[in-house]
């Protein structure tokens, strides 16, 4: 693992995504991002990149860039400290190049 601006990268394995109502309507209607699509790319992904950041404000999350349509996405997920390969969608961010 090598030290980046956030954190640490590491390999991540996410066996379990859950995407709250707020969540999915946020994504869906200000990114433009349907919820099937991003679990497609981030769910049961074997070699799967995060960037691990300890925010004072909101916790330990995973930052992973995916790609959805030819652009580059950023995913924020938040661990649910029941199991390392279960995680809460945080929310998901287009990058505009």
């Amino acid at each position: 693992m090598r030290p980046t601006l956030l954190g640490v990268r590491a390999r991540i394995w996410v066996a379990v995504l859950h995407v709250s109502d707020r969540v999915r309507e946020k994504i869906t209607n200000r990114h433009g991002i349907e919820e099937q699509e991003l679990r497609d790319e981030v769910e049961c992904i074997p070699g799967l990149r995060a960037t691990w950041d300890d925010s004072p404000d909101r916790g330990r999350r995973a930052i992973v860039e995916i790609r959805l349509r030819r652009q580059r996405v950023l995913v924020v997920l938040y661990p649910t400290g029941i199991d390392p390969d279960e995680f809460h969608l945080g929310s998901a961010y287009p990058v505009h190049d």
